[in-house]
């Protein structure tokens, strides 16, 4: 298995807001239905899935007969606990139905080791699995069992033109962030990047090197980012990404890639990106900074974004020179204002990659290379989930196959659903399952990938192709 599919397959993925939907009222997903349970029966079932998680990561992570045995047991009586409080509850009503109850019982449901350094100070760190650098900052009121935001920061160039070498993230944390009040309850994760590393070039993947090139940009985010997750507590609602001189238009290929991990993106040296395809940015919130110098290209991929994705894009007037320091406060207010959600309605998938195709609840299984293919006729799927009449719609060009990951917010899985497939209609009927549910979330890492239904589907040939009279 190639290095960044390992790392893009292991447990790093961030979602809706910490807690789930509250106790009394109304969930404002799910159709608006109220939860089952009261807050002490949410919090006491969440207190004993955590437990169980825990002892399972252990035993998983234990070498030796004698260790395993020991883990094993510990594992197994903090499962037969879980059972036996689930057992009591569910008596209520189904549990995996109640999507509010869901998000509560698994928020925050990873325990991570307390810090191993002082917090309120910027550390440089490499990752134990291949030794990438990058730095790192806790704010003084980190607490390892509360989830914190987090900013993904990839740093700019030393030269204004963006070539050259890359601000050393110290310097670069210095810049930007350094004493302002993001820092005072948010994690800082800062990329270093090696000096001769081009981001913002958008790779041909016809040309040789050009992809092992893209693996090397995107190892050097999600190497750290990996360590980030397992080690601290991230909040998987509310990770952002920070990108600067150099690396903007990385930093948008990277979230077209990998949408689902962020809540939301900052330009702080926007670039055009004409060759990237950006259909995959649907509903991803985008704050550039713009200036005198820059207003052109501003206005241009504005356009853009708010033509694949209207509304979601923001700019700001920039009222200092970059990287914008002066800009803090009003980042951190846009920040304050979003929130990651894994099950939004509508999600369209356009792949920059033939290896990475999928977000939120819908993954691309089987298409066509985009290699050699036009750009208006590579694969691409939209889906769109309309519960209010139980109804997903799939649009999808050069896909052969998909995967859909379902639960009660996007349709009533109590009832028949109906699938239309580039016009052609089906009807389902799916049992959920919680095993599956716990161990999808369990191998994302990512306590509200929260799905008890997976749907798997061919697209049917269009008409012609098989021979029917059109």
């Amino acid at each position: 298995m190639p290095v960044l599919v390992s790392l893009v397959l292991a447990p790093l993925t961030f979602v809706l807001p910490q807690g789930g939907a509250p106790a009394t009222g109304q969930d404002p997903n799910s159709g608006g239905k109220a939860p089952l349970l009261a807050p002490a029966e949410q919090e006491a079932l969440r207190t004993k899935l955590v437990k169980y998680i825990d002892a399972t990561e252990a035993f998983d992570a234990a070498t030796g007969v004698k260790p395993r045995e020991k883990t094993g047991r510990i594992r197994d009586k903090a499962r037969d606990e879980f059972d036996k409080e689930w057992a009591k509850f569910e008596k209520k009503g189904n549990l995996v139905a109640s999507m509010a109850d869901m998000r509560a019982i698994f928020d925050n449901c990873f325990v991570v080791p307390a810090p191993p350094f002082s917090t309120g100070q910027l550390r440089t760190e490499k990752a134990k699995d291949d030794g990438t650098e990058y730095a790192i900052f806790l704010p003084k009121t980190y607490k390892a069992d509360k989830a914190h935001r987090t900013v993904i920061v990839m740093p700019g160039t030393v030269a204004a033109d963006g070539t050259g070498p890359w601000t050393k993230p110290a310097d670069y944390f210095g810049a930007v962030w350094d004493k302002t009040n993001l820092v005072t309850s948010s994690i800082v994760h800062l990329c270093a990047f090696p000096a001769e590393l081009e981001l913002d070039t958008m790779p041909d993947f016809s040309r040789e090197g050009d992809e092992a090139e893209e693996e090397r940009r995107n190892r050097a985010v999600f190497s750290g980012m990996r360590e980030l997750t397992m080690n601290f507590n991230v909040d998987r609602n509310a990770v952002f990404l920070d990108c600067g001189r150099g690396s903007s238009g990385f930093g948008l290929r990277f979230l077209s890639m990998f949408p689902d991990r962020f809540a939301g993106i900052v330009l702080r040296h926007p670039v055009a990106v004409d060759d990237l395809r950006i259909g995959s940015l649907f509903g991803k919130p985008v704050l550039i900074l713009k200036t005198g110098a820059n207003g052109a290209v501003v206005d241009a991929l504005k356009q853009r974004l708010d033509t694949a994705s209207p509304g979601t894009t923001t700019v700001i007037d920039a009222s200092d020179e970059y990287p914008h320091k002066a800009s803090a406060g009003a980042i951190e207010e846009w920040m304050g204002k979003q929130r990651r959600t894994m099950s939004p309605p509508k999600v369209v998938i356009e792949p920059n990659h033939d290896r990475f195709k999928r977000a939120y609840w819908v993954s691309i299984d089987v298409a066509d290379s985009l290699l050699g293919v036009p750009v208006d006729s590579r694969a691409r799927i939209e889906v769109e989930a309309e519960r209010s009449t139980n109804r997903i719609v799939v649009k999808s060009r050069g896909v052969q196959s998909f995967v859909l990951f379902l639960n009660d917010d996007l349709v009533d899985l109590d009832k028949e659903f109906t699938i239309v497939i580039n016009d052609k209609a089906v009807v389902e009927k799916r049992v959920r399952s919680f095993r599956d549910m716990r161990d999808r979330m369990i191998g994302r890492r990512d306590w509200d990938f929260l799905f008890p239904v997976e749907f798997k589907s061919t697209v049917p040939k269009p008409a012609a192709e098989n021979g029917e009279k059109k």
